[in-house]
């Protein structure tokens, strides 16, 4: 494996699974407080606590990002841009057509639109790139 790949990876998927667990664990507990009934603002706050422990992703991502050489920079950018625009064309293109009569979709499943788009768009930049 290239050198920048062990010690940063390492840390970025320690990084990510603590907080995808942490993430899951907090998710469990503010839906079940959501549905025993919280009410006032203190059901905001509940409602948005997964969010906290999923701000390691993006933390993860960038500290991972910082130690790539420069091709592997270009590459995750150019993977990037092409998952940006597929997931917002692809969420535009849904929004018309709930307006024909698809059924509503929660905005919680953009991120998932998102990073499978990255997915692909770094499969595609890395055969590019070969």
């Amino acid at each position: 494996m290239e050198n920048w790949f062990r010690q940063p990876y390492a840390r970025y998927v320690a990084v990510m699974c603590l907080s995808l667990a942490l993430y899951s664990i907090v998710l469990v507990i503010s839906l079940s407080w959501l549905k025993a009934g919280v009410e006032g603002p203190l059901k905001f706050a509940i409602a948005v606590m997964p969010v906290m422990p999923a701000l390691g992703v993006p933390l993860a991502v960038v500290r991972l990002l910082e130690s790539m050489d420069e091709l592997q920079r270009r590459i995750q950018l150019e993977s990037l841009a092409f998952g940006f625009a597929a997931a917002a064309v692809a969420t535009f293109t849904y929004g018309f057509l709930q307006n024909a009569g698809l059924p509503e979709v929660n905005w919680v499943w953009v991120w998932p639109v998102m990073a499978v788009s990255w997915i692909v768009g770094v499969l595609l930049a890395r055969r590019r790139y070969r």
